[in-house]
């Protein structure tokens, strides 16, 4: 088997801007994957064009081979465009040796590690009010979706209309946020608090230490990923799990962050680190140091499949992100989105990822560019997104 053809497509899926990789094989099996970020769409679709004549005439069995002649024969690596569009390749080649060999991708990573994924959803809201009923509806499926037994939120979003960040202004609304939030819900259903790495190490702290009462189940990048030492801090002034790692892009990114043992979770996006076979890499190497993953994961269907497919298989996988258990959504280029039951993900039985791919309406819809945060300090000075 040959590849004949490396097709991107930079589209839009779900009212949003989207990547989509298409590999086509002389055996007539076609695969898919996904490079979205929605912060450098343009740069993720040039890698793609970039990285195919590495991939044009090769085995597209020989996946291992083709992630390493796509990165290393290159002489710049790493960085989010490259961690993108290896993750697309590298779902797209998955996707065709499930189908040329008849069977999910999570049967070819060893089969099921579990037979069902925890997953977690999100709330937002602009008053503790809200977003506390908000996450009474999620826990209970009170919106026609699944009930769910983890809520992520970050109690910021009237400061974000307000392209506004104050460490102290976001400090105190985040306990008054998690407060709320706690007493809708009770002990049963465990909380993720959001911190978009906006805080400086010692606000950070302190955010830590007025939380403690509420039992988070992880504080989520507390802090700015580019120094993972920084982390070294946190970790030493607080007793509650940290995670962090989406906006890391491969094996290398993570290596610090798991020798330093700076946090209890590690959350590789399928989408952005290099996909399948690298979150399979990055999963031993915290499997080493007792650290488990919470995968990240804003992606449409494409994107969900293959991290769902890698968390089947992943032993040390606790849970997933799952926007899609907020409700109803429209699947447009692809689809479906997985079967979720009482809070848990089923297994996707169709060969490959499990998904389709609509390429006449990839074709037909539209890139559209979207409205980058510009957030600002009290004094007018840049803030982190």
């Amino acid at each position: 088997m040959q590849i004949t053809a490396v097709v991107p497509y930079l589209t839009s899926d779900r009212n949003s801007n989207a990547v989509f990789l298409k590999i086509e094989t002389d055996a007539g099996i076609t695969g898919y994957g996904e490079a979205t970020n929605h912060f450098l769409p343009h740069a993720c679709y040039g890698m793609l064009q970039d990285l195919a004549p590495y991939l044009i005439g090769e085995d597209p069995q020989r996946i291992e081979y083709l992630w390493q002649a796509c990165y290393r024969r290159r002489f710049y690596r790493g960085g989010p465009a490259t961690g993108a569009a290896l993750a697309a390749i590298d779902m797209a080649l998955w996707d065709i040796k499930g189908k040329a060999l008849g069977v999910p991708v999570y049967q070819l990573l060893g089969g099921l590690a579990r037979t069902k994924v925890r997953l977690y959803g999100h709330v937002t809201g602009m008053s503790a009010e809200e977003i506390a009923a908000q996450a009474r509806q999620r826990a209970e499926g009170a919106t026609g979706s699944s009930p769910i037994t983890c809520i992520r939120f970050r109690g910021f979003h009237d400061y974000d209309a307000q392209n506004l960040h104050d460490h102290r202004l976001a400090v105190e609304q985040q306990v008054e946020y998690i407060a709320a939030i706690r007493e809708a819900v009770g002990d049963e259903v465990d909380i993720l608090l959001e911190c978009h790495g906006r805080y400086d190490p010692e606000w950070a702290v302190e955010l830590a230490r007025r939380v403690e009462p509420y039992r988070p189940f992880a504080i989520e990048d507390p802090i700015r990923h580019e120094n993972p030492q920084a982390l070294a801090y946190v970790r030493a002034h607080t007793p509650l799990p940290l995670a962090t790692g989406e906006r890391l892009h491969d094996k290398w990114d993570f290596r610090e962050l798991i020798v330093g043992q700076y946090v209890n979770y590690l959350r590789p996006d399928i989408c952005h680190c290099g996909g399948i076979s690298e979150m399979v890499k990055i999963a031993a190497m915290g499997e080493a140091f007792y650290q488990n993953l919470i995968p990240h994961n804003n992606a449409g269907p494409l994107g969900t499949a293959a991290t769902l497919h890698a968390s089947l298989a992943i032993p040390n996988v606790v849970m997933m992100e799952a926007p899609f258990v907020n409700g109803p959504r429209d699947t447009d280029v692809v689809g479906p989105f997985p079967e979720v039951v009482d809070g848990y993900a089923l297994p996707l039985e169709e060969p490959g990822l499990g998904v389709t791919f609509d390429e006449a309406l990839a074709e037909s819809k539209p890139f559209r560019p979207t409205e980058q945060p510009r957030l600002v300090g009290l004094d007018g000075s840049v803030r982190d997104f």
